[in-house]
């Protein structure tokens, strides 16, 4: 997997950016909803899913790609599954789940508890995370500038500690995003292809490391 191949991939997905799409609830390089490596208290509406591809170009260590899916089921529940297949390695098929103790109100942020790897594949994760976004800054003509949304959470195993992230929606297509994952800083994109189509890019592990990726979603 070349490095240049994934960052002309990014350039082509922006180029192609046109048209609009919420940020809500879009899955993570993990596979579950979130940010980039960190979950958010967002989760899929009953019957809606979502369906995605990661590329990931290792500076140090093994290039891998992740296939993964998740449903939204009634009561704020969400269940997915990820196959994560590195290179010259055998893949492993993790289950994730999250349920939305409480939907985000003026005041109050949005809470949710989740696990992910909930057979312990690879390394067993829970944790609990709260997101809150700031009323909107400013709106001019139909676009719109989304103030910022904050995420926090405590975990174990793959999130071990106090995870944060932030992240912004311009013009309701380009949404950038920051993020500590317990370990590392991350920063990434996700930008608007299609309808229900997202083209995602990344540099994680403080910059080592490239990822890319398309997803879909389908809401109802």
């Amino acid at each position: 997997m070349k490095r240049t191949t994934l960052i002309v991939s990014l350039l082509v997905g922006i180029a192609l950016c046109g048209l609009t799409l919420s940020a809500q609830a879009a899955p993570s390089l993990r596979g579950f909803t979130g940010l980039l490596l960190t979950p958010t208290a967002d989760t899929l509406g009953a019957k809606d899913y979502n369906l995605a591809f990661f590329a990931l170009d290792a500076d140090e260590g093994i290039d891998t790609t992740t296939w993964a899916g998740n449903l939204g089921l009634p009561a704020g529940l969400e269940a997915g599954i990820a196959i994560i297949d590195p290179d010259n390695a055998s893949n492993e098929t993790l289950i994730n789940a999250k349920y939305r103790i409480r939907s985000e109100s003026a005041r109050r942020p949005a809470l949710a508890v989740g696990v992910f790897d909930l057979t312990d594949e690879i390394d067993a994760t829970t944790y609990f995370v709260a997101s809150k976004s700031l009323p909107k800054l400013l709106k001019e003509s139909a676009e719109e500038v989304v103030a910022p949304a904050f995420h926090v959470g405590i975990g174990g195993g793959a999130l071990d500690g106090i995870f944060a992230g932030f992240s912004l929606t311009l013009l309701n297509k380009l949404t950038v995003m920051v993020e500590y994952d317990t370990d590392n800083t991350n920063f990434g994109a996700t930008l608007p292809v299609g309808r229900g189509l997202l083209v995602h890019g990344g540099w994680i592990n403080d910059l080592d490391d490239i990822a890319v990726g398309l997803s879909y979603t389908e809401v109802f």
